[in-house]
């Protein structure tokens, strides 16, 4: 479940980084439409959040044979952000358009919804990411208040942090959120375009990032991601991308799309004489690219999941790291560089 996976483990000292290649593409236009964000399931099974303005929202369930299985939730969200599960399998989904947290229980019937709009503490105007903590209190960018609250799991009220601004500690329209294996809570601000580290009582501690399309700039980050050595991801929405972090926000690397002919895609093109002239007519180097991701996620298997919102299909990554322990690595250069000596 996404409410403990990165929970379990220590940092290792450094990371021998041999490799991210792009590893599978899932879905298509007509199953995983306009995909925002992805929750995990047992036995390989992949919770697709779709975003369709005017046709429909909901959770699209795949797996990786990349079979369209079913959908479940539709009815029941006008404006979906992000999804997560909960240890107990429920599904909880932010929802802009209703300043609300849609449960969806275990059984894909839904539960409740909680939320208010307004600014009083555990009123909500536009909320967008949400991330468990360890003892699974949610903590929901309230995007509108400009401020992060925690919840407990039924919404009860527990305590807020942010102002608007952009100063250490202030924020302006925070979207993504997420809590690190060391409890620290990560905000990707918007508007700011950078991304902020505080503890978990809302405590400033670092930012990176600021407005570009370099690396480590950003173009209004939206979800924001840390797996279990510690590297951040970040959907760099405005510029097409994923960017990679270490722990201590320094630059790694961009992904900006590989994406091959899904399962489906292929069985829907073979049988679609029209697309396959089409497709035999034109380069299709620049459907491989990303087009407005909206978040990242690391699954239990250690992949790393790219919804592609504006291609309708979800690119997955893999990472080869070795970690290192003190011993086993020169000490920190003041001036880096792969060349020796």
């Amino acid at each position: 479940m996404q409410a403990a996976q990165k929970m379990n483990g220590s940092r290792p000292y450094a990371l021998l980084r041999a490799g991210y290649p792009y590893y599978a593409t899932l879905g298509m236009r007509r199953v995983t439409q306009n995909p925002v964000d992805i929750a995990f399931g047992d036995d390989g099974l992949l919770f697709v959040l779709c975003r369709q303005r005017g046709i429909g929202n909901n959770i699209r369930r795949i797996n990786w044979k990349d079979e369209d299985l079913d959908t479940f939730g539709s009815g029941h969200f006008e404006w979906p952000v992000t999804l997560i599960r909960d240890s107990a399998g429920t599904f909880y989904v932010s929802d802009e358009a209703k300043h609300a947290v849609i449960l969806i229980g275990p059984d894909e019937e839904f539960i409740k919804e909680w939320g208010t709009r307004g600014s009083a503490p555990g009123e909500l105007d536009r909320p967008s990411g949400m991330a468990f903590d360890a003892e699974e209190n949610l903590y929901v960018s309230d995007t509108l208040n400009h401020r992060i609250q925690k919840f407990t799991k039924d919404g009860r009220f527990i305590s807020t942090f942010g102002s608007l601004g952009d100063r250490e500690g202030q924020l302006n329209m925070p979207w993504g959120v997420t809590i690190d294996d060391e409890g620290m809570v990560l905000v990707s601000d918007w508007r700011n375009d950078r991304i902020q580290r505080f503890t978990p009582d809302g405590e400033f501690v670092m930012s990176f990032g600021s407005s570009g399309a370099g690396q480590g700039e950003f173009n209004r980050p939206a979800g924001v991601e840390v797996d279990q050595h510690g590297d951040i991801y970040v959907a760099d929405r405005g510029n097409h991308r994923i960017q990679m972090f270490d722990p201590n926000g320094r630059y790694v690397r961009q992904f900006t799309g590989d994406a091959t002919l899904s399962r489906i895609g292929r069985i829907y093109i073979q049988n679609n004489v029209a697309a396959l002239r089409a497709r035999e007519s034109v380069s299709t180097e620049p459907e491989k690219k990303f087009v407005s991701p909206a978040s990242a996620r690391i699954g239990p298997d250690g992949l790393m999941y790219a919804p592609d919102f504006g291609r309708h299909r979800v690119q997955v990554y893999k990472k080869e790291a070795y970690p290192l322990a003190e011993g086993e690595i020169a000490p920190p250069r003041k001036s880096p560089t792969l060349y020796t000596v």
